[in-house]
């Protein structure tokens, strides 16, 4: 069995005996975890005094408790392995420290939030379990605030299965203003469902840029499980 293979309900036992302070779990989560995403910051293109300063800021983070609050190693839940976990743990981490210093270092947003960006399967998958609530609740709300034409002419393009052609007899304009129409409508969704996703689930969140992606390649597919819903739009 390899790392990213273990049992989440092992590595939820392990997390909890990091939080207790055990000896012998924070010496295994040194060996275990810290070789895969030191890695996996410096394949993001960070030099490596930036990746050692990430992760030790990490581990006070998730051993250390703030106050009345626990260490923050307990917020792992076991859905998913842990090593993903501390994957987007580690990133964010990464991504505000050089979000703070992006006026000395030059960087812009669009940037951060590249390097920011998972690159395995695993993590894509634990993103897309972690944030999927969220992402769903965003896109109905965003799909509800569409404007009424807009949401009728993806309705009938997409669930329907009008063509141009049809749709365009229907409103009497040609078949372009139609295509620019449901183009417009597209894009419409596309920045509500972004700024919606950012206000709830922070900008500085490498889940953000991933979800979008996601959003992109199928947007018209969520469109027509969205409509086709039986709650009323």
């Amino acid at each position: 069995m390899t790392m990213n293979d273990t049992d989440p309900q092992e590595d939820l036992a392990l997390a909890r005996a990091c939080a207790r302070g055990d000896a012998a779990a924070l010496t295994s989560f040194e060996s275990r975890f810290i070789p895969p995403l030191k890695k996996s910051l410096l394949l993001r293109g960070l030099d490596v005094t930036t990746t050692d300063e990430a992760l030790q800021l990490l581990r006070v983070k998730l051993f250390v408790p703030e106050g009345a609050r626990p260490p923050r190693i307990l917020d792992y839940a076991g859905q998913g392995t842990l090593l993903a976990w501390l994957r987007v743990a580690a990133l964010r981490t990464a991504l505000n420290m050089l979000r703070e210093r992006k006026g000395a270092v030059g960087l812009d947003d669009s940037q951060l939030e590249e390097a920011a960006a998972p690159i395995d399967e695993a993590d894509r998958r634990y993103i897309k379990d972690r944030y999927r609530k969220d992402f769903t609740e965003v896109f109905q709300e965003a799909l509800k605030a569409l404007p009424s034409r807009d949401r009728t002419l993806l309705r009938l393009h997409l669930v329907e299965g009008l063509g141009t052609a049809q749709i365009a007899r229907a409103y009497r304009v040609d078949r372009s203003t139609v295509k620019r129409w449901l183009a417009q409508s597209r894009e419409w969704l596309r920045t509500e469902v972004r700024v919606r996703l950012a206000a709830r689930i922070g900008v500085d969140t490498p889940a953000l840029g991933s979800l979008l992606r996601e959003l992109q390649s199928q947007l018209d597919l969520s469109i027509r499980t969205a409509m086709r819903d039986p709650t009323p739009l």
